[in-house]
């Protein structure tokens, strides 16, 4: 090579993309690592979801699995017993729903419940609604309960699903 001339200039690569999966729709996707973690939007469905974190496997390879950390999942998951119990006993009040940071539908419940005690001592129609938001935090309770600590964190901390 003579002095003058220049080394070939090296051209810059592309960042690698992350191919996952929809939950929602099942759409293959390709995203970029930065992305990893954070709650995106399906262009094919609108559906959000948390683009998972590579996690290291024994033999060095990374896989996507998973929607979050495991510690994550777990600590959100340990409130799942509580808002279900707080469903199936309290749930006209919207006690669970608060367990769950949900605190919009919460002071809905409870407002309307105790506004409904309160005015319906006087009024027998708004009686009626006691008994249909017991009804509601009862089956949410249930729901809680029956749902995968994975399907939870998703539905619950992800996409803050706030009714049923």
């Amino acid at each position: 090579m003579r002095p003058d001339s220049q080394p070939p200039p090296i051209e810059m690569a592309a960042s690698p993309k992350m191919n996952i999966t929809c939950p929602h729709c099942q759409v293959r996707l390709s995203v970029m690592p930065s992305q990893a973690g954070n709650a995106i939007h399906c262009p094919s469905c609108n559906g959000k979801f948390q683009v998972p974190i590579p996690v290291a496997s024994p033999s060095g390879a990374s896989s996507f699995g998973g929607f979050s950390s495991q510690s994550e999942v777990q600590a959100f998951a340990s409130k799942k017993v509580t808002a279900g119990l707080c469903g199936i006993l309290l749930g006209g009040l919207g006690v669970h729903k608060f367990v769950l940071g949900l605190n919009g539908p919460a002071t809905i419940m409870l407002a309307t419940t105790l506004g409904c005690l309160t005015v319906g001592a006087c009024l027998v129609i708004p009686l009626f609604l006691v008994p249909v938001l017991h009804t509601i935090g009862f089956i949410e309770g249930i729901i809680y309960l029956t749902k995968s600590d994975e399907e939870f964190y998703q539905t619950y901390a992800i996409e803050q699903k706030e009714w049923f």
